[in-house]
């Protein structure tokens, strides 16, 4: 079942409790104020108020399910406003024609004693009796369209969180093809290189990169992955593209070793920047550094990227580093932040995060997540 017809079977669910209640305590009333000697009265009460509730229903069920949603869906101020006022026209109407009869021989005896005598004709002062059941049915029509205007805001608010959740998904999706297709291309050369120089070495290679292109496929779908398996993950992708590199680039990785399975980020957030500092800042002419550092401290992830710079001719801030910043702000909120700088020869990242995910982004309900 679709939330908005949860919501719309909620709402009437509360309509119905509602009216039912209405319509019963005049029942209530005649039950507590019965009296044999003047049965007639009792029941011609009765009857006379459940025909006034019978005019508020009918302009209810009216005004919930045919103004109601001009004003609160459609947003026809105008429409709504002229609508309102010819459905109050006919039910102020139908209350003039069918006042509640207190002429004398349906009066109680103590009326003629105790009070004042009723009109000639038998019905209450016009403007008295109009005013009341207008204010009353504006009060009405005005409680029924503040619920009807919270239950169209609840329902926004769901949807855009759908909403919100699907885009997360798609730009996951999008930056896990970020991984450049030229660095799969390369590797596999490189592993082929290696099978008769060092055939070991090239086994160990496939088995990482295996393993890498399995956490692409199939951990990153989740919403949150532990710190554990996105730094195994990295190890093996820093492993990887050092066989690009040889010996033209030094990298140097400090990461925990070992942290709770609680401290968890959201993937891939780590490898833009990576890629980025293997893209940008190594040089085939001259050594290169790369220097990563991670740290779990006082319930924050700190990540520092330090590199040199190639001077070759591309542009740092791409479409990679882009993605990721958006998906920051989307999961993280103002709960992040993102120094970048770029001087001289290096270039510098930090990112702080929270050692946890959002709650809407935790995989409470998710399998636990293996490693890599």
């Amino acid at each position: 079942m679709s939330d908005y017809y949860k919501q719309t079977r909620q709402e009437t669910i509360i309509y119905t409790i509602v009216w039912f209640v209405i319509f019963l305590a005049p029942l209530s009333e005649f039950i507590v104020n019965y009296n044999p000697e003047h049965p007639i009265w009792i029941k011609n009460g009765l009857l006379d108020t459940w025909v006034h509730l019978l005019f508020f229903f009918i302009a209810f069920l009216i005004h919930n399910h045919i103004l109601a949603p001009i004003l609160v869906k459609h947003k026809k101020v105008t429409k709504y406003i002229v609508a309102c006022v010819a459905v109050i026209a006919l039910f102020q109407t139908a209350q003039c024609i069918h006042k509640p009869d207190h002429s004398p021989r349906n009066a109680r005896p103590e009326m003629a004693v105790n009070h004042e005598p009723p009109p000639p004709d038998g019905r209450p002062p016009i403007h008295r009796h109009d005013i009341t059941m207008f204010i009353i049915v504006i009060m009405m029509f005005g409680a029924n369209l503040g619920v009807k205007t919270f239950c169209q805001n609840e329902e926004e608010k769901k949807h855009q969180a759908k909403l919100k959740e699907q885009s997360l998904k798609q730009e996951l999706e999008y930056l896990r093809y970020q991984i450049n297709p030229h660095f799969i291309m390369n590797t596999l050369n490189n592993i082929h290189a290696l099978v008769d120089i060092d055939p070991e070495q090239a086994k160990d290679s496939i088995v990482d990169m295996s393993r890498m292109m399995r956490y692409l496929l199939y951990e990153s779908d989740n919403n949150c992955v532990s710190l554990n398996s996105a730094i195994i993950f990295l190890k093996k992708y820093l492993n990887l593209m050092k066989l690009r590199y040889m010996d033209t680039v030094t990298v140097n990785l400090d990461v925990p070793s070992s942290c709770s399975e609680e401290v968890a980020l959201v993937p891939l957030v780590f490898i833009p920047f990576v890629e980025n500092a293997f893209k940008h800042g190594v040089s085939l002419n001259k050594p290169s550094t790369i220097d990563i550092d991670i740290k779990h401290k006082d319930g924050r992830l700190l990540f520092h990227s330090h590199n040199t710079k190639s001077h070759a001719k591309h542009e740092y801030g791409g479409v990679g580093l882009s993605n990721v910043t958006k998906r920051l702000e989307l999961i993280y909120g103002n709960d992040y932040s993102l120094d970048i700088s770029d001087e001289g020869d290096s270039y510098d990242v930090l990112l702080d995060l929270p050692a946890k995910c959002p709650e809407e982004f935790s995989n409470a309900t998710q399998p636990p997540i293996s490693k890599v």
